[in-house]
């Protein structure tokens, strides 16, 4: 008997704390109107996201980077879907197909990173993405804000976290020549040089 009343209580502690984790963890957004986590043109780890009515950015989240900036047909979606597979439908306004990637310069050296991914979260009026960046001697967390409702699409956000003093993180070669980089103040950018959030236009 008192080993049943003990085993019993000991179910009712794991339930509880089971119960009070998962409502301790934010929503995850799963709506497909707005987001969807499926291989994007075939593109392994990748995530589509919508902005406004009509306009979408599809990630290489390996890289850390925009894969896919396109608009849909008017009135249609942008996606459409087989198995888990999403093919990206309407105009395309930026690809990027090659291996680019972030880079650390600091002390006058350039470096790769070693990129991970740490996941999306859906925050009040937009996404947010996280990657882990490491180099030899540290390591680096970059933000990515997509605006839901930017008054200019299409429009990013992004900054870095623990970036040490003298240290740049320069964009993929593909984004520098096709986006323009601003600091909060609206001032041109060549890189991230501090922990302030950055816009970023399409030129």
């Amino acid at each position: 008997m008192k080993r049943f009343l003990v085993s019993l209580l000991l179910g009712v502690a794991c339930s509880l704390v089971a119960q009070a984790e998962e409502a301790s963890q934010p929503e995850l957004p799963f709506d497909r109107a707005l987001i969807n986590r499926y291989s994007l043109d075939h593109l392994p780890r990748s995530i589509s996201i919508r902005q406004a009515n009509d306009f979408w950015l599809g990630y290489d989240l390996e890289r850390a980077t925009l894969y896919k900036a396109w608009r849909a047909p008017e009135n249609k979606s942008g996606l459409k879907g087989s198995g888990f597979v999403m093919r990206s439908v309407g105009q395309t306004l930026y690809e990027d197909k090659s291996n680019e990637t972030w880079r650390f310069q600091h002390n006058g050296n350039t470096m790769p990173l070693d990129i991970r991914y740490l996941g999306c979260s859906q925050r009040e009026g937009y996404f947010e993405l996280q990657w882990e960046l490491k180099y030899d001697k540290g390591i680096l967390t970059l933000h990515e804000r997509v605006p839901m409702s930017p008054k200019n699409p299409i429009a990013r956000e992004i900054h870095v976290d623990s970036l040490p003093s003298d240290g740049q993180l320069l964009l993929p070669a593909p984004m520098q020549k096709a986006w323009k980089l601003a600091t909060a103040k609206g001032d041109s950018a060549s890189s991230l040089s501090d922990a302030q959030w950055y816009q970023l236009t399409t030129r």
